[in-house]
């Protein structure tokens, strides 16, 4: 068989973009959920080795509720100066972040210690809760701990909504790829078709003009399917028939086609025009044959492990083309099973002895679908 390029509908750019818009960035509320949670487990974690390093409840109920929403608070500033900071180099990031987690550790090493002059200077602490050292150390540990969790966490999130770009994208492009390859059918079996009504009207007109109505009824059923990428096995065989229709008349007789559906196959959905491209091929290759009737057997069933089997069968033999280029139509079944199918398809033309064989076998759904 052979095919003309297909284009894509005028509206089908603007589609096209917007399935290769960027994903959307992480809701707001994500960063403050997390937020939240990180320094409640801070405070709860701060209160605990508080009540073991100053052995008082007070002075670590004070110390806690004022210095962990202060803790919140800066961390919750330096995120919104770096979301409205987009272009940054990474060693002036490093440098900042070291240079905030030193100058918050000392501003609650300050605090802490303030806290304890005004309202527990009379308390016997213990040595630990008296080193005036040990808040900076603490929170500057904290601070730099939050960077660096924050900074892995929008790395992440970046390299993910990267990939989910990258995996729309292709699927666009390929979804794309799948409307020319379609396209390329319909104005192939319309171009063959018109010639054959053309060549029939100066001597036989009636079938002519039942060639025309039979053209006007498979084209409708092929407008009304071009917005689905798949149909149900069924309503494919159908299509089949039209086209065979069409073919019964033109060549007066000689063409007969015979379906056998297994009824487990019905639900199946498969690609549109994709067994009428083997049976086309069928019919040009098959009335070459001597045999007087071309009978074309199409069986399509359904197996224990999730796989459709279609054959198409006709009288003939398998010849090999001329010249590099394979056969279009061919390749271009061929290329539609990999997006539909990927790895999970085989599509053989084999002979036995004066008959062709053509058998396609699915597993699985349509990608696409």
């Amino acid at each position: 068989m052979s095919a003309v390029a297909g284009y894509g509908s005028p509206g089908d750019e603007g589609r096209f973009a917007a399935e290769r818009a960027p994903a959307p960035a992480a809701p707001a509320g994500s960063f403050w959920r997390v937020h939240v949670a990180t320094w409640v487990f801070i405070a709860l974690f701060g209160l605990v080795s508080r009540v073991a390093a100053f052995d008082d409840i007070p002075l670590t109920l004070t110390v806690t509720l004022i210095l962990e929403p202060i803790g919140f608070g800066l961390t919750a500033l330096a995120h919104k100066a770096l979301m409205a900071w987009p272009q940054r180099r990474p060693a002036v990031i490093v440098l900042l972040v070291v240079v905030f987690s030193i100058l918050g550790g000392l501003l609650q090493m300050a605090i802490v210690n303030a806290v304890k002059d005004a309202f527990f200077a009379g308390l016997d602490h213990t040595s630990m809760a008296r080193a005036d050292a040990i808040p900076a150390i603490y929170y500057t540990a904290i601070f730099l701990g939050w960077s660096l969790a924050y900074f892995w966490i929008q790395a992440d999130v970046e390299a993910r909504s990267e990939r989910v770009r990258r995996s729309e994208a292709e699927a666009a492009a390929t979804r794309a790829e799948l409307r020319q390859l379609r396209q390329q059918l319909d104005p192939h079996f319309l171009f063959n078709a018109l010639n054959t009504v053309a060549s029939e009207i100066p001597d036989h007109p009636d079938a002519a003009l039942e060639m025309t109505h039979r053209i006007a009824a498979y084209l409708r059923y092929s407008l009304d399917q071009q917005s689905r990428p798949v149909c149900a096995l069924p309503d494919e065989i159908e299509a089949v028939r039209a086209y065979v229709r069409i073919q019964e008349l033109r060549f007066e007789g000689r063409l007969r086609c015979v379906v056998e559906m297994d009824p487990a196959a019905r639900s199946v959905a498969v690609p549109h025009l994709i067994v009428q491209g083997l049976v086309e091929n069928a019919v040009k290759h098959g009335l070459r044959s001597s045999a007087e009737t071309l009978e074309i057997r199409v069986t399509a069933r359904r197996t224990g492990d999730d796989t459709t089997v279609i054959e198409v069968t006709n009288p003939g033999r398998l010849v090999a083309r001329s010249g590099d280029r394979p056969a279009v139509g061919l390749a271009n079944t061929r290329r539609r099973l990999e997006l539909h199918y990927p790895q999970r398809h085989e599509l053989t033309l084999t002979e036995d002895g004066d008959t062709v064989l053509a058998r396609l076998m699915l597993r699985g759904p349509a990608c696409f679908a």
